[in-house]
């Protein structure tokens, strides 16, 4: 089953695709050629892709990220990203190389950036240290928001000369830690209007990191804040066992107060560790 929501093109994320696997297939529809190649790499290789559209297609480029459970790959999530470069925005794969704990970039979309991905293109990062260390260490979804000043994202330099304003850090884990995915949007052209990240605790759902760039102060929660598994989001893609979109406005509102109606949609992605869900990343587009 694939499921998509499209953005408006003043977004660098014109779109995002879940490709559930079907019976040992995974059958892509979308309008972007370039997510059918890049479906087919992460297929063959197990691990993240980053596609850029061909002369004659449509001006994207397509990052697709496996979503792993015990050693299988449950689906696929492709971001679908902008080729147009005033509309900035980052895509990167970071993987571990060679005998030491260390992260390099392998893969990187930049548009005009040329500046970050000069700085990027020299940068190794140890377990722990920076955006993509600590989403292998954590084995979590991490958000650092304000990064031309934050303290954590070690690139701040680079951030504040280009724009860019939050990075969403992404586990990929199949048997072993395969890679750490970043999503870096800017302040000219935002991937959605918040990104929280919330932990499993028990029967609830714990808000871990959030940011927000374009979504009304009555809609955005404290972190630490609580939800329910039945009825929410963040428990509704952990009952799914699955990436999910959802437009229904009382499941994307659930926990955020009994007036607040969040008009829009909103993806839902779940991490799994041991089998079990543990943290789960809210894209509310």
């Amino acid at each position: 089953m694939n499921a998509t929501v499209a953005k408006p093109q003043a977004s660098f994320l014109v779109d995002v695709l879940v490709v559930d696997q079907v019976g040992g297939e995974f059958i892509v529809s979308s309008p972007y050629p370039a997510v059918q190649r890049a479906v087919g790499e992460t297929r063959y290789t197990g691990l993240p892709a980053i596609v850029s559209a061909s002369d004659d297609e449509t001006d994207v480029v397509v990052m697709s990220v496996p979503i792993y459970r015990e050693g299988e790959i449950l689906s696929i999530v492709c971001f679908v990203g902008s080729g147009d470069e005033s509309h900035c925005g980052v895509m990167e794969v970071w993987q571990p190389i060679g005998e030491y704990d260390e992260l390099n970039m392998t893969k990187g979309y930049f548009g005009a950036l040329e500046r970050f991905q000069n700085v990027s293109s020299f940068v190794r990062f140890e377990k722990g240290s920076g955006l993509p260390g600590q989403v292998w260490r954590n084995a979590s979804f991490v958000i650092h928001d304000k990064l031309p000043s934050h303290s954590g994202f070690l690139r701040a330099a680079g951030a504040s000369a280009e724009s860019l304003q939050v990075a969403i850090g992404i586990p990929v884990m199949g048997d072993d830690f395969l890679a750490s995915v970043l999503l870096i949007s800017s302040s000219v052209a935002p991937l959605g209007k918040g990104f929280e990240v919330w932990r499993c605790a028990g029967d609830d759902f714990l808000l871990e990191s959030a940011a927000y760039q374009d979504l009304d102060e009555s809609l955005q929660l404290p972190l630490e804040s609580k939800v329910t598994c039945h009825g929410s989001l963040p428990g509704f893609a952990a009952e799914s066992s699955a990436a999910v979109i959802s437009d229904d406005p009382a499941l994307i509102s659930f926990g955020r107060g009994e007036d607040c109606h969040f008009e829009g949609r909103a993806f839902a992605m779940p991490f799994f560790e041991d089998g079990r869900v543990t943290n789960v990343l809210i894209m509310l587009l």
